[in-house]
């Protein structure tokens, strides 16, 4: 059973060992709208994340992707 996380546009995600990226976009492939947040559990929906690290913004096509939300830190902890 695939987990389901909850992906939202600002959160810092990790796949494929490439950490902190962050959520700009995201699109549902089949009717084009963009949505600010969407439920994710491998379940063959195409999704695009538009990602952005601290050099470059791209696409990221993540049916039957491993994704995995990071840990938001409280200052100061």
């Amino acid at each position: 059973m695939p987990k389901k996380i909850i992906l939202k546009v600002g959160d810092a995600i990790e796949y494929s060992g490439r950490r902190g990226v962050v959520i700009e976009k995201i699109r549902i492939i089949s009717t084009g709208e963009l949505v600010k947040e969407y439920r994710y559990n491998k379940d063959g929906y195409d999704v695009v994340l538009t990602l952005k690290d601290k050099q470059w913004v791209f696409d990221l096509w993540v049916k039957d992707t491993a994704i995995h939300i990071l840990e938001k830190k409280e200052p100061g902890k």
